[in-house]
Parts: structure tokens; sequence; C-alpha cells
């Protein structure tokens, strides 16, 4: 084997942190045996362990010691491409005579699907995977595969290589910081460009707003530097100024059904209302802290000596006193429990109750302050308004038409669409179970195109609610004859999913259950391909991510119908299972998949024509592929799924110059 290469400076950082993995894994006596092996990379099988460690041990005692490690790793990311499939080969090569059986190549293939955790199809069972690749890798027709050809029948694949490659270097140290050192698009952004990731307005929006926010407090200041009995008075009644307007302004962004009218007009295109959840998050965070900053500052006067009394008789004896200690406590509590720890746990209920608590504080802040009904009249009434028009609508119960409990921990209902009801693609409603919770409303996206005689509705299990609806829907699936739950709609409320409309090119991006919002918009899209309002999207590429086989169940059939109802080829779609391996020891297993889906053969993961992808993508490259194929056209990216990943491919579409936009249905 040829000397390995210098390092870059990447590749050094990476080295560095495979020392410090392996004196983690190794222990106090500073080798690895097979059993810390086969847990340092989450094996199942003993026996495939015991290859790994094979390939290490090049002084055949038994054990990984460090220095054998390193320069294994470093021939895996540093060395050439035949090195490297030379490792993979001395892995397949079980009795080590130099060539591959069709038996060997069967043994690994097996022992792959375990390790990926892939149900068996009945059409390609292992033995099927093991005779295609053995019969292409097998040139000469001799009955073995020698290093010759198995090298050459895998050199036609070369994004394997690249994948093994990548999957080997983070073997023993899988984290996200390791992942983004070998990313060559991972780059760091700026606060100020994840602002603009969805344009100028939010930027606009929160420069006025802090602007009306700044006028709002000098004003105040100037008007009370006559009336007020010391400087940090007058500050204080200037920051109570500014809680009027902002506790005003905090209603605006939760009128569902006043922002879904919104976004249909010219007003909603001028305007980011697809942010205005994010903006009251916002505006609530300032309510906080000037409700500290506004007690901080009249205790403190009071403190220093005041006409009127001292700080317990402000508190204890008097009307503005009591009602400022109810207002801060009010705020703090429904702030504290609105944090995503707790909304985003198994305890949203606690976010939900505490909300209701907002009642209270409006009550509260008008007893405080009469002058707070001059900014906050407008806006309660509307809110009281749409309150009323959602009690009169959310009344009716909508039968369910079917429930299914998924491997993947999500439930699917499918509930009758009432009279009346028409919504777009991306809609979301809000669902009250009595059954569940007597009380409780919890939104969701429908996962259901408009053009559909009925709703879907996809329910993650998470936290209580949704753990105790999974529950009810396994029983009722137990017991047949059961009697079926009682659902209430109340919706649907407006889609983010409108300005996707304007894309002449775009990509979907699901991450897991983020695929709902997209599952809509795309059969809608090709249910309107040949009908009379077409779409102006010309094509589309889909990217849907999942840990393993099972979270794509609930898709794949719809996916299917959607891929025989595609005539006009408007989606290009991609699959990807996060957790499976792409390594050397799934390296035969690899190819014969895509030896069977050259040949037309449906996919062993999902059923599907397309081809499903083991591991992470490589965004750069296929981002970029997908960008010059368009271009010089604008490709639009619209993402839906957990920040982290969020933040990964914001940082890759800004480093290609796509327009990146982040869905928060």
């Amino acid at each position: 084997m040829a000397p390995s290469p210098r390092p870059s400076g990447n590749d050094a950082r990476l080295l560095s942190t495979l020392e410090r993995a392996f004196a983690k894994h190794a222990g106090a006596d500073g080798v690895i045996d097979v059993a810390e092996l086969k847990r340092a990379l989450g094996l199942r099988s003993e026996y495939l362990a015991r290859r790994v460690l094979a390939a290490f041990d090049l002084d055949g005692d038994g054990v990984i010691q460090k220095t054998e490690f390193l320069e294994g790793v470093r021939k895996l990311c540093l060395a050439s491409d035949t090195d490297k499939l030379m490792f993979a080969f001395r892995l397949h090569d079980h009795d080590g005579d130099g060539t591959l059986s069709r038996d060997e190549l069967f043994r690994m293939i097996a022992i792959g699907l375990a390790e990926n955790d892939v149900a068996e199809r009945a059409t390609q069972p292992p033995d099927a995977l093991a005779k295609v690749l053995f019969n292409a890798a097998d040139t000469n027709k001799d009955g073995k595969v020698s290093f010759e050809e198995f090298e050459a029948v895998v050199r036609k694949r070369p994004a394997l290589l690249a994948k093994m490659t990548r999957s080997e270097a983070v073997w023993i140290a899988p984290n996200e910081d390791l992942l983004a050192w070998l990313d060559p698009g991972a780059a760091r952004e700026s606060a100020f460009s994840r602002l603009l990731e969805n344009g100028w307005a939010p930027v606009v929006l929160l420069t006025v707003w802090a602007a009306i926010n700044v006028g709002i407090f000098v004003s105040a200041m100037i008007r009370g530097a006559h009336d007020a009995a010391n400087p940090l008075m007058q500050t204080g009644r200037a920051l109570g100024a500014c809680i009027n307007f902002d506790g005003a302004l905090l209603l605006v962004p939760v009128m569902r059904r006043l922002l879904t009218w919104v976004r249909s007009t010219w007003v909603g295109r001028a305007i980011p209302i697809d942010e205005a959840i994010t903006f009251h998050r916002i505006v609530g965070h300032t309510l906080v802290a000037l409700g500290i900053a506004h007690a901080t500052a009249l205790l403190l006067s009071y403190g220093m000596g005041h006409p009127t009394g001292s700080v317990e008789h402000l508190l204890f004896l008097t009307e503005r006193g009591l009602t400022g200690v109810a207002l801060l406590v009010i705020i703090l509590v429904m702030w504290v429990f609105a944090l995503a720890l707790v909304r985003r746990s198994a305890r949203f209920e606690l976010f939900y109750f505490t909300h209701l608590l907002y009642v209270a504080w409006f009550g509260f802040a008008i007893a405080h302050s009469p002058s707070f009904l001059f900014w906050a009249g407008v806006p309660l009434f509307g809110f009281g308004i749409e309150q009323l028009l959602r009690l009169s609508r959310r009344g009716k119960k909508t039968p369910l038409v079917a429930a299914q409990a998924l491997r993947s921990g999500v439930t699917s209902l499918e509930l009758e669409k009432p009279r009346g009801f028409s919504h777009g693609a991306g809609d979301y409603v809000f669902l009250r179970i009595p059954e569940i919770a007597k009380h409780e409303w919890h939104p969701f996206t429908l996962s259901s195109a408009p053009e559909r005689d009925t709703l879907s509705v996809h329910v993650r299990t998470l936290g209580n609610w949704t753990t105790a609806l999974r529950d009810r829907v396994e029983h009722d699936e137990k017991t047949p004859g059961s009697h079926p739950l009682t659902i209430f709609i109340d919706g649907p409320y407006g889609s983010p999913s409108a300005h996707i409309e304007k894309s002449r090119h775009a990509v979907f991006i699901g991450a897991g259950i983020g695929v709902t919002p997209f599952a809509a918009v795309l059969e809608s899209l090709v249910r309107r391909e040949t009908g009379a309002r077409p779409s102006k999207l010309e094509k589309v590429h889909f990217f849907w991510l999942n840990k393993d086989q099972y979270s794509f169940e609930w898709f794949a059939a719809l996916l299917k119908e959607l891929e025989k109802l595609d005539e006009k080829a408007l989606l290009d779609i991609h699959l990807c299972m996060t957790a499976g391996r792409t390594g050397a020891t799934s390296l035969a297993l690899e190819v014969a998949r895509e030896l069977l889906h050259a040949s037309g053969r449906s996919d062993i993961i999902t059923g599907l024509r397309t081809h499903t992808h083991m591991g992470h993508p490589d965004w750069e490259k296929m981002l970029g592929a997908i960008k010059a194929q368009h271009a010089p056209s604008k490709v639009d990216v619209y993402f839906c799924g957990p920040i982290g990943l969020a933040n990964k491919l914001r940082a890759v579409c800004q480093h290609l110059g796509m327009p990146f936009r982040r869905e928060q249905f």
C-alpha cells in the first residue's frame, strides 16, 4: 500500500477527534476488544464486529491497539480508492482465500439487512440480492469473484465509494460536529443572513416595530420630564407606555382567521404573515423584559423616597401595586412554560393551560392602567370576534373514517370532510377529542390534498395527549366493534405553503413528520397536473429523510400513487434512510440494491420505483447538481423539520446561492 498522503487541516482535525474517541472507548487497558468495538460502532452482529476488528488488527493479537486503529482510519480516509476497496474486500472475504464466493456475499448482505433493520421482501430475499451481485461481478464465470472483478463492479458506482469513505471516517466518533467538518458546504452564517433567509420583509417589520417602541419610550420620557418625582419614576412610566403598545400587539399574530384572510390579499404578499408566531414570541419575550424593567424602575424610585408612600405600601396597599404584582407573576408563568424545552416536551399541557392565563393578564392590565384600553381596545374586540367565530364553528362532530397506529410511532387519522369545508394544500386544523382530553385543542397540518374527499392528519407520538391518542387507537385495533372516537375540528387555518406556488423550480426537504405539509402539496400538484389549473411549478425535487424503514410506511402508499399519476415527470423523488449504513460492511448490499434498481425492480426499503439512499445526503453535491441542472433559473429550497438540520441546509444554500426557506407549519 502506498504511504498515506499528508493530511489537510480538516483531516488532521478529524484524526485528532478519532484519537480522543479511541481513548474513550478503549478504557483503562488502552485497547479495543470485540465487545468494545461492537458497542462503539453500534453493531448488532458480533460476527461482523469480529470481521471489522480483524481488518484493523494487523498483528493478530485479537485487539486493536491505538496505532493500529489510527493507521487503519488514516488509510480509509486518505488512501487511494483501490486501498479503500481492498479494506471492504477483506471484510467480505470470510475465509481469507483472496476471492468472494456467492455464500460470502449472501452472508454479508443478510447481515447488512439485519444491521439496518430492513425487513426482507419476499420478492427480494438476501439470496436473490447475492445472486444478482455475483452474476454482475463474476465476469469470467469461474464461480468466484476476484478483487479486480469486485473493484470493477464498484467503480461503476463512484457515489458508493464517496459514501463509504465518509461513513467509515465517522465510524467510531459519530457526532454532528464531525459531520459538519467533513461537509465542504457547511459554512458558518451570520445572524443577519439568517434573518434574511425569507427575504427583507421580516427585517423591515422588526425594524419598524423596534422604531415604534423607541419612539413611544422617548415621547413618554419627554412628556413626563416635569411630572415624575425622579428620573427612575420617569423611566418606569415610559417603559409602561411601551408595555401598553406591545401588550396590545401581542394579540394580532394569533388572530388565525384574520391572518388566513390577509394572506389571500395583496397585503399578505407585502408583510411576512408566515412569521406571525415567531413575531408573537419576540413580542412576548420583549414584554417580559419590559415588565421586569418597569417594576424594577418603580420599586427603586419608591425605595429612594417617594412622597406618596413606601415600597410596602405600593405593593400591598394600593390597587396599582397589587395588580402590578399579579401582572408580573402571570407573564412570568406564561413565559416560562412557553419556552421550547417545555412546549416541545412530553409536558405540552403545561404550556397549553398556563397560556390560558392571558385572559387574567388582560383583565389585570386594564385594572392596572385604564389607558391600556386605548391601545388594546381594537385588538381585544377583534380577538373577541375571532373567539366567537371559533366557538360557533368548532362545535360539529366530524366522523372518523379510519385510524391506524403505525410502527414508526405516527398515528394516522382519516376524517370525513365536513360539508362546505374548503382548504388549501398545507393548511392546518385544530382537533379536540373528548375521550382523550375534554377541553384541549391541538393543531395538526392536513396531510391530504384539497382534491381528496376526506381529510387526513398524521400525529407523531410525543407528549401525553398524542401518547393517549395512540394508546386508544391501538386498543381499538385490537378490539373489533369498539366505539369510534368522537372528533371535533376547528379550521382550516391559512397555508404557509401558498408562496410555493410562485416558484418555477423548487426543492422540498422534509425530515420525519416534517414531510406532512409537503405530502398535501405534492399530491395537489400532481392531481392538478392534467387539470384546468396546473401549477406554475415545472419541476419539484423532493427529499424525505427518515431514520428507519418503518418511518416511510404512511407516505409510501401515496408516493406510489403519485409515481403512477406523474405523467409529466413533475416530481423527482429522493428518499434517505439516515440511520442506514453506507460503509464497507454494507458495500455488497448497496451494490446489489443499485443493480436491482437499474434493472427496474422496486426498492427493497419502500417498495417504490424510487431508490432509497442509505445514510445522510451530501447536500453540497446534491443541491449543487440541482442548481446546475436548472441554471440560469432560480431554484428555491423549502424545508420543514428540526432546527439542527435547518441550520446545516441554510449554510449549504447560502454557499450555493440558493434561496432557503424554513417552513414553520
